[in-house]
C-alpha cells in the first residue's frame, strides 16, 4: 500500500479510505493509480457498457468535469446538464467527447441516451 500511495503521490491513509470504500479517488488521480498498476481505469472500477453513463466515460479518462468542460469548449454547467440527461444528444458535440474520452461516437450515443432516459424516469417517478 505504501508503494502504491508513494506512486499516486497520495497518504497511505487515502489509498486505504479508497479500498474500505470511505472515500473514492479524483478522475485524475484513478488514471494515475491506473497507470501506476499498468492497468486501465475500467479495469479498477469496471462498469458493464449497457450501464455506463457520460460521467462514467469522463471519468474513465481520468478528467474531472471542470477539465473536460474546458477541453469541450462549454461551462462546467452545461457539461453537467447534459451528464444528467438535461439536453439533447448533439452530434458535434459528441464527437469532441468521443475524441476527448477516447471511445467512439456510438458508445457516446448510448450513454447521451441512456443518462436522458434514467432523466425521464425519474421525472415519471415524482
Amino acid at each position: 500500500m505504501a508503494d502504491l500511495a508513494d506512486a499516486a503521490g497520495v497518504s497511505e491513509q487515502t489509498v486505504s479510505s479508497w479500498e474500505i470504500g470511505r472515500a473514492a479517488p479524483t478522475p485524475p488521480l484513478l488514471k494515475r493509480v491506473a497507470s501506476v498498476l499498468n492497468v486501465t481505469v475500467p479495469d479498477l472500477a469496471p462498469i458493464p457498457d449497457a450501464r455506463l453513463t457520460l460521467s462514467d466515460l469522463r471519468s474513465q479518462a481520468g478528467l474531472t468535469q471542470a477539465d473536460a468542460a474546458t477541453a469541450l469548449g462549454v461551462s462546467a454547467t452545461v457539461l453537467g446538464r447534459i451528464e444528467k440527461g438535461r439536453k439533447l444528444y448533439d452530434a458535434e458535440r459528441a464527437a469532441l467527447m468521443a475524441d476527448l474520452y477516447g471511445v467512439n461516437i456510438p458508445k457516446i450515443r448510448e450513454a447521451w441516451d441512456r443518462d436522458i432516459e434514467t432523466r425521464a424516469t425519474r421525472v415519471r417517478n415524482l
